[in-house]
């Protein structure tokens, strides 16, 4: 018994002596230890820790998981959200990722083991929600966070036209579905083909464009925006005014007008059916998978690929890579939903656009233009940018999606 006590004794101080020894003493002022009998304490600092809601994880300085690459954005409706994000620097095989994500307070949270995305629905619609992704090791611990502010917001629909006359012609519309109640304007921006658009807000479901040219094409747009700036994809169509009916003017001969009826029961039904072919056609005016806004049609890409290539495959299908030319151009891409690049880029370290024309205005977000250390950068139109007027953020043009533009043809 004796002998066993010494034994043990000598086992306790063997733990202390070697714990001390190994331990710097400006490392004792730290956060949790935990202590590996007679071998080894593991240090974990406060200016390493992970978030998972209000939970922190302490990790080691030499043992810190490296984060997610930044979240993108596949696909926003009313209630739901698909995320992606690429894996973290230096790691492979399969990653475990701790994904929350919460509004006004209310916090979820979900472990992704061996993918890359996540499809999350029972959203709210017309709320901003806040995004999170970390890296999680087997032991629990978890990386810093790469975050994205998303709002669920959609555009109008059931548009509907009323009172086409030739000069003027009234458009009405729906609130999204499930969005009734949601405090809400509508940004309307209406132009004739080669034109500059002309701008306007309301918080009717209805507006009237009076002052027009009879006989005249106009391509209108409506997005919804809710109060706190966020913005939908704008939805177009084309109307086109009617033409000068010199029938309808008031005549003192009574035969005449009664010759006329029969002409104008012909060439009003003529002029109907043209119209409303008109209207048929011009309710999407550009290809499947292409967006029409102004004199433009725009393509945003479903995969992702190098500036080079997404430039050689804008040229394929008769495009460039967009170049932003207006204040309404900047708030149209953004409200694509999708952080895509735009067709600009360093040359000696100052930024041009591709085609070659004056390199203004802009939309930098704030501390941007970044430097990448001499690598070739791009452009990105960031989802993580609460003003669409502010953000262009730099990144490198290695793998990232696009947008193509080119001009509508009809």
């Amino acid at each position: 018994m004796i002998l066993i006590i010494y034994l043990y004794s000598r086992w306790r101080n063997a733990d202390t002596i070697v714990a001390n020894a190994i331990i710097p003493k400006k490392k004792r002022k730290v956060n949790s230890t935990t202590l590996l009998r007679g071998f080894t304490r593991v240090f974990m600092t406060a200016g390493e820790m992970s978030c998972v809601g209000d939970h922190h994880t302490m990790l080691a300085s030499d043992d810190v998981l490296p984060p997610p690459g930044d979240i993108q954005v596949l696909l926003l409706t009313l209630d739901s959200v698909s995320l992606s994000w690429s894996s973290p620097q230096g790691l492979t095989g399969p990653q475990t990722f701790r994904v929350t994500w919460g509004c006004d307070g209310e916090t979820s949270s979900t472990r992704v083991k061996g993918g890359h995305h996540l499809e999350i629905s029972s959203l709210q619609p017309g709320e901003k929600y806040q995004f999170n992704v970390a890296t999680e090791g087997e032991d629990g611990s978890q990386s810093r966070c790469v975050s994205a502010s998303l709002s669920t917001v959609v555009p109008p629909r059931d548009f509907k036209i009323d009172h086409l006359e030739e000069t003027s012609f009234t458009l009405h519309w729906s609130k999204a579905e499930g969005m009734g109640k949601v405090p809400q304007h509508f940004f309307i921006s209406n132009c004739i083909p080669g034109t500059d658009p002309l701008a306007a807000i309301t918080d009717d479901c209805h507006k009237t464009f009076s002052n027009l040219q009879p006989g005249t094409e106009y391509t209108v747009s409506v997005a919804t925006v809710l109060s706190n700036g966020e913005q939908s994809e704008p939805v177009s169509t084309t109307i086109c005014t009617i033409h000068f009916q010199w029938w309808k003017r008031p005549s003192g001969v009574a035969a005449v007008c009664v010759l006329l009826a029969v002409i104008i029961g012909l060439w009003v039904s003529y002029e109907r059916d043209k119209l409303n072919t008109r209207l048929r056609y011009y309710e999407k005016p550009c290809l499947n998978e292409w967006w029409k806004f102004g004199t433009s049609c725009y393509y945003v890409s479903s995969t992702r690929d190098s500036a080079g290539d997404g430039q050689q495959q804008c040229r394929a299908m008769g495009g460039e890579l967009v170049v932003i030319n207006s204040r309404e151009e900047q708030i149209f891409i953004h409200g694509l939903k999708k952080n895509v690049c735009i067709g600009a880029y360093t040359n000696d370290g100052i930024w041009e656009w591709l085609v070659n024309t004056a390199f203004k205005p802009t939309y930098w977000m704030e501390g941007e233009p970044s430097n990448l250390n001499d690598e070739v950068a791009c452009i990105e139109i960031s989802q993580t940018a609460s003003d669409p007027l502010k953000s262009w953020k730099v990144v490198k043009c290695t793998s990232n999606y696009w947008v193509c533009e080119k001009p509508f043809t009809p």
